[in-house]
């Protein structure tokens, strides 16, 4: 028989999941479209500037295109930044309740911060093999990847502002 407080903590848990995991795509998705926005931006300005005769609208164009890029850039860094720190929040809550002392289900955002943050094994007697090691990735995502939101803009910037 399930107590009311360990009902709350399981449909408190399924939203927040829910948002979570909702939040991490949304992430994805969002970094995947800028992505291909600023690499149309790119390739246009690189394909009138290799115009034999650059008149003064080109010129002009290609300065709207870049400033208008680099905004993109700038609106890039801050709604990814908005998102990551929405899903850290989430995340946040929900290791919350799988600390909980009322909580009986698994501990899977909890065993996911194990894995990712402190690169420890996930232990789990029914599943064979019973220990989920990190992998190579997991062992380099802080020491590389995890400074990419500050300074990913900057990169998409560079060839703007060589272009």
């Amino acid at each position: 028989m399930t107590t009311q407080r360990e009902s709350g903590l399981t449909m408190d848990y399924d939203h927040l999941i829910t948002l979570w995991t909702s939040g991490v795509r949304d992430y994805h998705s969002m970094l995947s479209d800028y992505l291909t926005a600023n690499s149309i931006f790119v390739a246009v300005i690189g394909l009138i500037v290799s115009r034999e005769s650059a008149t003064m609208s080109l010129t002009v164009l290609i300065l709207l295109l870049c400033i208008f890029g680099i905004l993109l850039c700038l609106q890039m860094a801050i709604v990814l930044g908005r998102l990551s720190g929405q899903n850290g929040l989430w995340e946040w809550q929900l290791r919350g309740i799988e600390l909980a002392q009322e909580w009986q289900g698994q501990k899977l955002v909890t065993g996911l911060y194990r894995l990712h943050e402190t690169r420890q094994p996930v232990e789990d007697l029914r599943n064979e093999p019973p220990v989920f090691k990190p992998n190579w990735a997991f062992r380099q995502h802080r020491q590389w990847w995890a400074i990419a939101p500050s300074v990913f803009p900057g990169f998409l910037v560079a060839p703007m502002a060589c272009s």
